[in-house]
């Protein structure tokens, strides 16, 4: 898959996004609809934005598309985005009517009609909502929309860590697998490869062994969990991260015998059958590459 212009993310887009407070209780479901329109001749994009739910956003926003580049350019949202592939956008913004910045990335399913995505969502360094999305593609504005997900109660869940699931998604016992797309430095594509996370689940702690695809290939390590957040003792792959009712996953990770160091991003299906992934790596602050896809779990 090569590097565009994120022509697979026009169209209208509606879906429910799970939001978590900066301790990763539930909040709160979100319903959240997305217009995006494109003018070609222009360069530019029109997002339509309405959401509900813990907190509210309503308004639209101006995208300058540069190819492999985006800039917002606001009213309702500001920032920079890089389209990492043509179903794939990672993003650096703000939006002024929350008074938050935003490190957000957002992917395209391969059958086009689904979108998983993460928002982190801080004032300064410190997180305030962290926001697990799913979207469904609007093919006919004449058919109803798709049905929503189950309702979700914060008064019950909000100290359940896998937010009513009874576990958690992305660390379950079994085997994540696909194909991800490789990018040099520059974020240019340099192949693909088939890659495999295997999980072994204990009380309180996994064993996980990562194969193919980027710089982490063939590395076992463990990890330990409280349910909101992940963290690895001493080992050749050490690092933290915070959960999201199971689904969502954000950490940095340190591969010691190299000095990289791994910004991993990932968000699974409502069902847990996929999950999309996003890693970048860095030697100090200079990135060296990434890898994304989707990964399809077999137990």
């Amino acid at each position: 898959m090569s590097r565009g212009s994120f022509s697979r993310g026009v169209g209208e887009w509606i879906g429910a996004a799970e939001v978590y407070d900066a301790q990763g209780r539930f909040a709160g479901m979100g319903r959240d609809t997305r217009s995006v329109q494109a003018d070609d001749q222009a360069g530019t994009v029109t997002v339509e934005v309405a959401f509900d739910g813990p907190f509210s956003l309503a308004g639209s926003y101006t995208i300058v598309d540069h190819g492999s580049y985006r800039t917002y350019e606001g009213p309702l949202n500001v920032g920079y985005a890089e389209a990492l592939g043509d179903g794939l956008v990672a993003a650096h913004n703000y939006w002024p009517d929350l008074g938050l910045s935003q490190r957000f990335f957002l992917m395209v399913m391969p059958d086009g009609s689904r979108q998983l995505s993460l928002a982190l969502l801080s004032r300064g360094e410190q997180l305030v909502w962290t926001v697990v999305g799913e979207y469904q593609r609007r093919l006919d504005e004449s058919l109803p929309d798709p049905p929503p997900p189950e309702p979700m109660d914060p008064a019950d869940l909000r100290d359940d860590p896998t937010a009513g699931r009874g576990e958690l998604l992305v660390l379950r016992s079994g085997c994540w697998s696909g194909q991800l797309h490789r990018l040099d430095g520059d974020y240019q594509p340099s192949g693909a490869a088939d890659y495999t996370e295997s999980v072994v689940a204990h009380d309180g702690s996994w064993e996980v062994e990562l194969s193919g695809a980027d710089y982490s290939s063939g590395l076992s390590f463990a990890l330990l969990s409280d349910g909101r957040t992940a963290w690895t003792p001493t080992g050749s792959l050490t690092g933290s991260g915070i959960l999201c009712g199971g689904r969502g996953f954000s950490g940095q990770f340190h591969h010691q015998g190299s000095g990289l160091r791994m910004w991993r991003r990932e968000v699974a299906s409502l069902d847990g059958a996929t999950k999309a992934v996003l890693h970048i790596w860095y030697r100090g602050e200079e990135r060296l590459g990434a890898a994304y896809g989707v990964l399809a779990f077999d137990c």
